[in-house]
């Protein structure tokens, strides 16, 4: 036994004024009587019983000095060897992935992870003074609430700070966390709340297995106690486990959106399907799924410009987090293309056969007066996302993304500016195209094979170009790509070829304008629970272009926030680093809504950015990302047969009950009880 406070025996010496007032004799008073007849009476029984007088006197003595050690022994606040030897140390893991949000039909509409959280503070009522507990939750990730204590109140809050997810469950990170926590101490225990739906090979080979691998060789598991409390029952249960949207093969303007569903039950079930888009009803659908049947079906004709999109099962089951599904229909923006040409109809015929191209035909001459003359960077020429140059070459050429079509040669010194920087020779003879990259975007789905071209010629392209297609060693299509400028070069008139005759012709042209875009498919904004969203914010460069300040203008300029509003309308406000955001706590399903936002400077209260700046800032606002569930397994809410022989009913306590407590508080309640039994003594005249 030892002392955690040895210093406080040193009261023990109180002991001695007890003893002294004891002890002492007070000398007694002379007084005259009339009669000594009573006196000799009094000392006659006095005389008798003297012994059981001093035994009096005796007897509260001692109850005075056990009443002081025990005092002092609770003060000094005692150990015990057995009692330390004995103080367990439990990792409690709470499975918070989407299954434990079933609600039972026996817990009062409780979901299983209520059920859990209470169980685990039962373990925490029922530790001992000497037991530590660390409490981690876990879905895919584990999470280290609180390190080891034996502070209850602590235990509790922290068990109730774990909130519901609908993440899918990984319960092996947890446990191999909690395992490694464990080695660290003398008599640990894990304890396992789940419903033990999904359980990996992995980790079930760890729960069965009695040692433990560690690289290449087998060490005895070090006596780590473990305990899987099976929360919950197995359910009959339907969900969506898929809901994505894609570019429609038909339409460009048409969205096509998979939907699957499973009948994870033992039953047949009988559903409607319910299609809202911003959340108005368009589409209901019955289904009828047989048990473990699943279903998958395709839903088009979206006549919408972008919006929210929800899919809603009609059926009530025990884990609603499965029965809607989420999808963002992306705003398809019309590309506005300029088309610089004297006259030719089959160009313009292939570009006006693709919906998704806003097209405007000049001539030369009309280039020349109407755009020109405004400057090569202005916003007339900005507002063209592509222009096509058939047979002519312009005088200068500013940023932007550009194709030439067989342009005439130019002199170097009748051009203002020099980026026009290839050179144009000889006539090519009988041209035709005997190679071309198949890989590259420009040219997939496209063959070239015997293509009868009448005018070509000879073109020698600048050092950083890629020649995309040849006839033998001379270069008929190249890519020219700056940093602010993208060419591609055709060394072909197409008017005198059959070439526009044939479907590789507005393949081609669709591609390229597709290239310019830097994406051949439609932007999907689709995430699972738990995944990191990653977006640009594009509309930093188009603030500063615009004349707002930046940090790279000014190092007291205002920061740029990010306001993300997720599901139940929970909101987030996040710094810009760079031009990028990097969003992780999609836990729950839902839309997510990201607008950019300037952060007030107090420094320049005075300088407001201009309405064409905050118009920018608004284009990139808005973006709306779709997170879901969309787990087969995770539908499947039943235990896995597998764990059934190694759940339990509840935490084993271990240790008597009186030792919930430490010693000293036992030694306090003991004096307390003595000064009791002293004082009925005192009253009953059994002592002095």
């Amino acid at each position: 036994m030892n002392f955690l406070s040895p210093t406080s025996l040193f009261l023990f010496g109180l002991a001695l004024p007890i003893v002294a007032l004891y002890i002492l004799r007070l000398r007694r008073r002379r007084e005259p009587v009339s009669t000594l007849m009573f006196w000799e009476e009094l000392f006659k029984e006095r005389q008798t019983t003297s012994l059981f007088q001093r035994l009096k006197h005796l007897l509260s003595l001692l109850l005075q000095l056990l009443f002081l050690m025990l005092l002092v022994f609770s003060i000094a606040r005692p150990q015990f060897a057995f009692i330390t030897k004995s103080a367990r140390q439990l990792v409690l893991i709470i499975d918070q992935s989407a299954s434990m949000n079933a609600i039972e039909e026996d817990t009062d509409g409780r979901t299983r992870l209520e059920v859990a959280k209470e169980r685990a503070l039962r373990s925490v009522d029922g530790l001992r003074f000497m037991d530590e507990m660390t409490v981690i939750s876990s879905h895919t990730q584990p999470v280290i609430h609180i390190p080891f204590t034996n502070h209850q109140k602590s235990l509790r809050e922290a068990i109730h700070a774990i909130q519901p997810t609908d993440i899918s469950t990984n319960l092996e990170p947890a446990y191999d966390l909690a395992h490694a926590i464990a080695q660290t101490k003398p008599n640990p225990e894990i304890v396992i709340f789940s419903d033990f739906q999904s359980i990996s090979e992995g980790l079930l080979a760890k729960l069965k297995s009695k040692t433990e691998q560690v690289g290449d060789t087998e060490e005895p598991d070090p006596g780590i106690k473990r305990h899987l409390i099976q929360i919950g029952k197995a359910s009959d249960n339907v969900g969506i486990t898929q809901f994505r949207v894609r570019k429609s093969l038909v339409n460009a303007f048409d969205y096509q959106t998979l939907l699957r569903v499973v009948n994870a039950s033992e039953a047949e079930k009988k559903f409607n399907v319910e299609l809202y888009f911003n959340e108005n009803l368009f589409d209901v659908r019955p289904y009828t799924l047989a048990p473990g049947e699943s279903k998958s079906e395709i839903f088009s004709n979206f006549a919408f410009e972008g919006g929210k999109l929800k899919a809603v099962l009609d059926i009530q089951d025990p884990l609603i987090s499965d029965n809607i599904a989420y999808a963002t229909l992306p705003k398809r923006d019309l590309i506005p293309v300029l088309l610089v040409t004297a006259e030719n109809p089959f160009l313009q015929k292939a570009l006006a056969v693709d919906e998704q191209i806003q097209l405007t035909v000049l001539t030369p001459t009309e280039y020349e007066t109407d755009v020109l003359p405004n400057g090569a960077n202005s916003q007339v020429t900005k507002a063209y996302q592509v222009v096509i140059f058939d047979r002519y070459s312009p005088p200068s050429l500013g940023d932007g993304n550009y194709m030439f079509i067989y342009p005439p040669a130019v002199d170097a010194s009748e051009t203002a500016t020099s980026e026009l920087r290839w050179h144009i020779g000889a006539a090519l003879e009988t041209p035709i195209i005997t190679d071309w990259e198949r890989t590259h975007p420009i040219l997939q789905h496209v063959h070239l094979e015997n293509v009868q071209i009448g005018t070509a010629y000879q073109v020698t392209p600048p050092s950083t170009a890629q020649v995309l297609a040849r006839s033998f060693e001379s270069p008929v299509l190249f890519i020219d790509v700056k940093p602010n400028r993208k060419i591609v070069f055709a060394a072909i008139n197409i008017l005198e070829s059959d070439l526009p005759l044939r479907i590789a012709f507005p393949v081609i042209i669709a591609n390229t304008i597709q290239w310019f875009q830097q994406r051949s498919e439609i932007l999907e904004y689709h995430l699972h629970t738990g995944e990191v969203l990653k977006q640009r914010i594009d509309s930093i460069d188009a603030i500063s272009e615009l004349g707002l300040k930046t940090e790279t203008d000014s190092p007291e300029s205002a920061s740029k926030l990010v306001k993300i509003t997720g599901p139940e309308d929970k909101t987030w406000e996040l710094p810009i680093e760079g031009d990028a955001l990097l969003f992780e706590q999609t836990l729950r399903a839902g839309f997510y809504e990201l607008k950019v936002s300037e952060a007030a400077d107090p420094t320049s209260a005075e300088e407001q950015p201009s309405p064409e700046a905050s118009d920018a800032t608004e284009a990139n606002s808005g973006t709306i990302w779709a997170v879901n569930l969309a787990d087969a397994a995770e539908s499947h809410i039943g235990a896995d047969p597998a764990v059934e022989d190694l759940t339990e009913a509840s935490v084993a306590q271990s240790g008597a009950a009186l030792l919930r407590y430490p010693p000293w508080v036992y030694l306090v309640f003991l004096a307390v009880g003595l000064s009791v039994v002293e004082w009925f003594l005192y009253q009953r005249r059994r002592i002095d």
